[in-house]
């Protein structure tokens, strides 16, 4: 297996690092499971780990696995049904995760949390211990939402945002040096690409500011973030002086590249 060289001039020296997959990165349009980039994934946090950073892992995913799993086409609107996949999605997502790691000889550790956690000092600290000490062992947690008991996430009343603001949390919160999102496009950009063929990649934001916000909209077909909820979680760091960096996540080993200090996607960084 590949080392990562951890030379002073990587990243900023990063010793923690959060990983972030959406429901995208992982399951494509037609609701099929992406088994090949759920395996890159695995081995490029599993060549982080051993090259001595700490990696914790925030997934979204498990509504859009049970989907394809239980021959379901469109994501049902009422809050039981999508409990029940939540359910039905988390542990096969957790066993796909298992087997996709456990090939690299590589232990991980579950981690459902919910917004109260946060809201409690003592919840949050007893969370925090757990990674710290799961950390400690070269065990990589992954962590998850847990939309079965969090209804009024389901119902997006205090959504996560698909868990790119649960990542931002867990990334201040953990103490860690950076989050890296993975998304289904390769970086923030001054129009929708999908749409406009003249928009520019924008490789530096130090403030994200109204008119960002503005060109934010819509989500995937199976979660529930988009760019704007990206956006909030980058507002969020930069006002914890920590950053976050936006790639594609189709090929999860361009990680190593970032890393290694390559630039790529967006860098969300205050000045």
């Amino acid at each position: 297996m590949q080392v990562v060289s951890k030379k002073s001039n990587s990243a900023n020296d990063w010793r923690r690092i959060v990983i972030k997959v959406g429901t995208s990165t992982i399951v494509d349009t037609s609701g099929e499971i992406k088994y090949p980039v759920i395996n890159r994934l695995s081995q490029t946090l599993t060549q982080l780990q051993k090259s001595g950073y700490e990696v914790i892992l925030v997934t979204s995913g498990a509504i859009g696995v049970a989907l394809q799993q239980m021959e379901i086409v469109k994501r049902p609107a009422d809050i039981p049904s999508q409990q029940a996949l939540a359910a039905i999605g988390q542990s096969y997502l957790m066993a796909i995760y298992n087997q996709s790691f456990a090939f690299y000889q590589q232990h991980v550790g579950q981690v459902l949390l919910t917004y109260d956690v946060f809201n409690n000092k003592q919840m949050l600290q007893h969370t925090i211990d757990a990674i710290e000490a799961m950390l400690a062992k070269k065990v990589i947690p992954i962590i998850n939402e847990n939309d079965v008991i969090a209804v009024d996430e389901l119902d997006h009343q205090h959504s996560f945002g698909d868990n790119d603001r649960l990542a931002a949390i867990v990334t201040h919160e953990t103490n860690a040096d950076v989050l890296i999102v993975l998304s289904d496009i390769d970086a923030l950009y001054t129009d929708n690409p999908f749409v406009n063929p003249n928009a520019k990649q924008i490789p530096l934001v130090t403030q994200v500011t109204p008119a960002l916000m503005a060109g934010a909209s819509g989500s995937s077909d199976l979660g529930t973030g988009g760019m704007a909820t990206k956006l909030y979680a980058a507002e969020y760091l930069i006002s914890k002086q920590r950053q976050m960096i936006l790639i594609n996540g189709k090929n999860p080993a361009t990680i190593l590249d970032v890393v290694a200090g390559k630039k790529m996607g967006t860098l969300f960084k205050g000045v």
